[in-house]
Parts: C-alpha cells; sequence; structure tokens
C-alpha cells in the first residue's frame, strides 16, 4: 500500500519511526492498563452498587415485616378489639348533625378552604353522623392541619368517653412508629369510626364512592377475606385524604372469639420508604459519591421513592426531566405534589450519560418491587480517566524525548551519508579523486572506507564519457583514412598490375595454339574479373562518386551494386538534399546506407527493400526498411553488432538520432535524422 506521504530525508524516517514506535508502546500500555483497570473498577462498583441495594432491599423488608407483624400485634391486643367496640358502641349513639345546622355550614367551608379537589370529589360526607365526627374533629377543633390528632378531650357523649380512653395510647403508638395514621374500620359495614390524625376520611363508609375504590377499601377487604389475623400490604396509590402524597396501607382483622368485628388499618407514608432509601441522606458516606443514588420502583415502572437529584436540588432536578423529554403534565404534577413516587417513570438517565446499575426484586410477599442501585460511569471510573490523562502525559513526554534522541542519533547518522552523497553526485559529474574523510569503525566507516576504494579504483581504470567520444571519432576518422589509403593503393597499384599482367596474357594468347591458348585466354578473363572486383572494392572503400556527383549518385550506385551482388530491386526515393550539408554528414549517411544494405543481404532473407532520404525542418532523415527475418532486441542473449552500433556512433556522433525497429518476421526499420547544422566544424573536435 502507497502511503499518503513521502519522507525526503533518512533523519525525518528515524524519528518517526522513533516517535511512532513510543507512541505505540505507551499506547498500548495504557490501553491495556486502562482496559484492565476500567473493567476492574467497574466490576468494583458494581458490586458496591450490589452491596448497597442489597442492603436497601433487606432494610425495607425488615421494615415491612416488622410493620406486618406490629399490625398484627395491634389488631391482636386487647385494648385494641376494646377500642372498636366502644367505637361501635358510641357510633350507634352519635347524635346526627343537620346538613343546613349552622356547624355543617362551619365544615364545609373548612372543605372549600382547605380541601376543594376532594370537595369536588365528593368527599364531602352525606351521612349525619359523619357530619357530627368532622364538625367535632376538624370544624371546632382549634389545632391547625396536620396536628389535629393532638386534641384529646371533645364533648361527644359516649363517643367523646370511648375516644379520651383508648386515643392517647394509638396516638403514642404512631409517633413511636412512624406511621401516617392508624385508622379502625367497623365490619361488616366497613365504616371509619377513628383515626389518630382527624382527617376527612374520618366517618366515611368504605362501602361506597369516593372511599370504594381507595387502597384503604382494598386492603379493609382483603384483610376480611382472611380467616387468620394475617396482615396484608396494600402499594402505594393516591389517597386524597392525605393530601397529594400517595399511600399505602397495611390492615388485619380485628376479632373476638373468632369472628371478625372490625379492621385495623395502617396508613404508610412515603418518608418512611424514603428514610430506608436515601440512607439518612448520607449518600456520600456510603458510597455513593456524587451521582448515586439508590430507589425503589413499582411493577407498574412507576417509583415508590423519591430521587437524590430531586431532593438535593429541586429545580436542576426538573430541568433534567424536561431535558429527558419527560411529558411537561408529569414535570408539573411532581412539581405540584413535591414527589415523584407515582408520578415518573424509572428514566435511563436524567443527565443523558451512561450509569452503572445494580438492581433486584423486593422479597416481599405482597409488593412486587425492585430496588435499584446506581452511579454514572464518568464519576465510577473517574481513576482509569485520571489514568488515561496521566498516561497521555507521559506519552507525550515520552514522544518529545524519543523525537529529541532520535534527531540527535539522526543527525550523527545522516551527516556522513550527506557527505557520501554529495561525494557521489561530484562523481556522478565526471569528478575524479573524490575521497572521504575517514571516519568511525561502524559501518557507515565501512561505507566510506569502501567509497574511497570505489573513487581510486575508477580514477585508475576508467576514461571520461568525452574522453570515449573522442576515441570514437578518432577511431571513425582512422577507419576512413585507413579506407582511402588502401583504396587508393588498390587504384593505382593493384589494378595497374593486373592490367599490365591482362595485356601479356593477351599478347601470349596471340603467339599461342590449342590448349595453351585455351589457357592463357581463361587467365586473361580471370585477371579482367579480378580487375573488376578489385575496382569495385576501392570505390566502396573510398566512393570518390560521392565527392565527384554527390550524396545522391553515391546511394543511388550502392543501391545499383546491392542489385549486382544478388540483392532484391531498392525502391528508392531521395528528395532534394540541401548543399550545405557537410561532408562529414555526407559520408555518415551513405555509410549506414553502405551498412545497412550489407546487413540486409546478409542476415535477412528479404524480397523488398525501400530506401528514403529526405529534408526537413528537424533535419534529413535516412529511412531504410525491409521484410526480411528481423529480429528481437528485447530477446535473451541479443546483442548488437558491429555494423549497428557503428551507425549509431556516427549518428550520434553528429548530433543525430539513430532508431532501430524489427520483430522476428516483420521486417526491420532504420532511422537515420542528421541535423542540418551537421557541418564540418562539428566534428572539428574528431581528429582524423
Amino acid at each position: 500500500m502507497e502511503l499518503p506521504f513521502r519522507f525526503r530525508s533518512f533523519r525525518a524516517k528515524l524519528q518517526t519511526a522513533f516517535v511512532s514506535l513510543g507512541i505505540v508502546a505507551v499506547v498500548v500500555t495504557n490501553w491495556q492498563a486502562s482496559s484492565k483497570a476500567s473493567a476492574a473498577l467497574e466490576q468494583a462498583t458494581l458490586d458496591r452498587l450490589a452491596g448497597i441495594r442489597q442492603t436497601r432491599a433487606s432494610q425495607l423488608e425488615h421494615y415491612f415485616q416488622d410493620l406486618e407483624e406490629d399490625v398484627a400485634a395491634l389488631s391482636a391486643d386487647e385494648s385494641t378489639v376494646s377500642a372498636i367496640e366502644g367505637f361501635r358502641e358510641a357510633w350507634r349513639e352519635l347524635p346526627g348533625l343537620k346538613p343546613a345546622s349552622p356547624d355543617a355550614t362551619a365544615l364545609r367551608a373548612l372543605y372549600e378552604r382547605e380541601f376543594p379537589q376532594p370537595l369536588a370529589l365528593g368527599w364531602y360526607p352525606d351521612n349525619p353522623r359523619a357530619l357530627m365526627l368532622q364538625s367535632i374533629f376538624l370544624a371546632a377543633n382549634p389545632n391547625p392541619a396536620g396536628e389535629r390528632g393532638l386534641l384529646l378531650e371533645v364533648k361527644a357523649g359516649r363517643y367523646g368517653t370511648v375516644h379520651s380512653r383508648f386515643h392517647p395510647t394509638l396516638q403514642r403508638y404512631r409517633s413511636a412508629f412512624g406511621f401516617h395514621d392508624i385508622l379502625l374500620v367497623l365490619a361488616p359495614e366497613g365504616r371509619v369510626v377513628y383515626t389518630v390524625r382527624k382527617e376527612i376520611d374520618l366517618g366515611t363508609s368504605l362501602a361506597i364512592d369516593p372511599m370504594r375504590t381507595t387502597g384503604l377499601a382494598r386492603a379493609y377487604r382483603r384483610a376480611l377475606e382472611h380467616n387468620s389475623s394475617q396482615t396484608v400490604l396494600e402499594d402505594y396509590a393516591p389517597y386524597a385524604p392525605s393530601g397529594p402524597l400517595p399511600a399505602a396501607f397495611a390492615a388485619a382483622p380485628i376479632r373476638r372469639a373468632g369472628t371478625a368485628i372490625g379492621v385495623l388499618a395502617i396508613e404508610v407514608g412515603i418518608h418512611e420508604v424514603n428514610k430506608v432509601m436515601t440512607g439518612g441522606r448520607d449518600w456520600r458516606a456510603e458510597g455513593l459519591g456524587e451521582t448515586g443514588q439508590a430507589y425503589v420502583v413499582g411493577p407498574d415502572g412507576l417509583l415508590r421513592s423519591d430521587l437524590r437529584q430531586q431532593i438535593e436540588n429541586p429545580a436542576a432536578f426538573y430541568s433534567r426531566l424536561a431535558e429527558a423529554r419527560i411529558s411537561p403534565a408529569i414535570i408539573e404534577r411532581v412539581r405540584t405534589n413535591g414527589t415523584s413516587v407515582l408520578t415518573l417513570p424509572m428514566v435511563p438517565a436524567l443527565r443523558g450519560v451512561p450509569l452503572l446499575r445494580s438492581e433486584s426484586s423486593l422479597h416481599l410477599n405482597e409488593l412486587r418491587w425492585t430496588v435499584v442501585a446506581e452511579i454514572e460511569s464518568a464519576e465510577a471510573l473517574e481513576p482509569v480517566a485520571s489514568l488515561r490523562r496521566r498516561t497521555m502525559t507521559a506519552a507525550i513526554l515520552v514522544s518529545v524525548a524519543f523525537f529529541t534522541a532520535a534527531g540527535l542519533m539522526a543527525a550523527a547518522v545522516t551527516r556522513p551519508v550527506l557527505d557520501l552523497a554529495a561525494c557521489v553526485r561530484r562523481l556522478g559529474a565526471g569528478e575524479r579523486g573524490v575521497r572521504l574523510p575517514e571516519g568511525s569503525a561502524d559501518e557507515v566507516g565501512q561505507l566510506t572506507d569502501a567509497f574511497n576504494r570505489m573513487s581510486r579504483d575508477l580514477q585508475e581504470t576508467t576514461v571520461s564519457k568525452k574522453e570515449l567520444e573522442v576515441l570514437a571519432g578518432r577511431l571513425i576518422s582512422a577507419q576512413e583514412e585507413e579506407r582511402s589509403r588502401i583504396a587508393r593503393e588498390l587504384h593505382d597499384d593493384l589494378t595497374q598490375r593486373l592490367a599490365a599482367l591482362a595485356i601479356e596474357a593477351g599478347r601470349l594468347e596471340r603467339f599461342s595454339s590449342g590448349e595453351n591458348r585455351a589457357g592463357l585466354e581463361a587467365l586473361k578473363r580471370h585477371i579482367g574479373m579480378l580487375a573488376t572486383e578489385t575496382h569495385s572494392l576501392s570505390r566502396r572503400l573510398h566512393p570518390a562518386l560521392l565527392e565527384d556527383l554527390g550524396l545522391a549518385a553515391a546511394i543511388e550506385a550502392e543501391c545499383r551494386a546491392f542489385v549486382e551482388r544478388g540483392g532484391p530491386v531498392v525502391d528508392t526515393d531521395i528528395r532534394a538534399i540541401p548543399p550545405t550539408l557537410s561532408r562529414n554528414a555526407r559520408l555518415a549517411l551513405y555509410r549506414i546506407a553502405q551498412e545497412a544494405l550489407r546487413n540486409v543481404q546478409r542476415h535477412s532473407g528479404a524480397t523488398e527493400v525501400s530506401l528514403e532520404l529526405a529534408t526537413a525542418r528537424s533535419g534529413i532523415t535516412l529511412r531504410i526498411h525491409d521484410n526480411g527475418a528481423g529480429f528481437d532486441r528485447g530477446g535473451p542473449g541479443w546483442r548488437p553488432g558491429i555494423g549497428l552500433a557503428s551507425m549509431e556512433e556516427r549518428a550520434r556522433l553528429l548530433g543525430g538520432s539513430f532508431e532501430v525497429r524489427s520483430r522476428p518476421a516483420g521486417g526491420t526499420l532504420i532511422e537515420v535524422t542528421l541535423p542540418l547544422g551537421s557541418t564540418d566544424e562539428q566534428t572539428a573536435n574528431s581528429p582524423r
């Protein structure tokens, strides 16, 4: 995979490698440590929450178990049995109150002032005796609401006497155990003949609305259904006599000689459950930190105890309810009632953050509650976050240290490497005798020694490109001079001797007869053929025709000679040749054409050959094409012959280009282009 960026120096690579290794090591270590620490801390937090949840559940179970036992014991107590019997008789003897009487008018005014909603819902009593009781204990009570149970002595005939006898005991019992109220209900008619707190349920009937659907009425009916004195529990539900706060009830039958003559009901407010679930509001001391809490949820998903946030900071709590998209009507009801019980469902997280939570069912006979203990994950895992921050700080410091160390090390390593690169560039530019100062005995020092030896060997064994060009020019010039010398000797000496020999043979032929005459005739014929071949060889070695008649005539003559030597007819296309073309250029083009035709005859086996010589702005171009065997220049073992090498060298010395295109069984094309400025001065540096 190709990187999206490229390193331009070994130093950058080394620094990046060091820093990357350091960061990877720190990150892997951090990940390992934080992952294990996070898992361990999360498990420890869940264990702590489970312990708190178990403690809360155990406290609630004990509370309700004690409540059941207390209700059962109180309902079986002889004083309670005597109280229900006394209140039964007192109720029967209690005079009724006329609805139009002044006392009844005062009671209605009290309802309108203190209980407008219950009044609208039909809680105002229509029974004359109930009107009498509420008029005495509510309208005529000198104590304020919530403290009307302090009234002990009343003028109500037998009812006042019974009340004065039993009320102090039941009131002390309620205060000692923290009950909201204690009620005595006659059976089987279901009449509430006594309450400690003296609320608007006093004197009402559980058999008619609106009392018939209350939790008290359900607890009463269930208590009478039991054949024993077992206590029944009724879950929290709205109860108008207690105002906006929900109420739960524990009830047990009151029996005389095995017959239920009434029911003892204990009204349990939310305060006792809140007290248990908040741990006395000392959350931090119990290991719940700043965000932890424990609460109870009912089978309907609604809370049975208030949340910590509502208790500590109500304004922020209501804002978070709105952020959690809780219905505005529910939020207003919670705000008005001052409690979330039976109103607010259990939400995942009011702050919109993850939670660690532990929950379990509460083991009560009739209450299907769930106890929940939770804390925000961020707070629980804060030590891990702190560890990660410290590790990241260490990672930054380690990265800086690694970067600095890598920079120093890279500088020590790259300095000799850069010096070596500079010397290599000087050596590549043709400078000889380049040397590096001797360094250390490490790998860089060994590389320095190897470079110095190579430079010394190159200085002793190689020549420069310019020197090679000069040598090549001299070789070609010497070759042409040697060809001219041999051609002159063949023309001036050998050809004349052969002519003289032919003349002598002709003279002897005239004086001979028979076989001698035939032999001399054959000898004269062979001498003539040898003279012709010698003349042709002399012409090829030194083309006088090139100097006498020009390049076009010389090439055409070479094409005719190619045909005479057995080659196919050459399709020749020679266009105008500029007269300013230098002698060296004309000679090079002629020699290239000559060598190319010789190669066609020797190697290609071609049946068609074409030669084109044309002039353009870019220069003069010679193209020679055949349909012969061709060759593969990229094939294994292929090497250019001396002919191709000499043609290419001639073109290069004159500043031209040389190209060969060929393929097996596809023929060969040789193309040479020489610049029109190829004058004799261009080859002046090529000694003859």
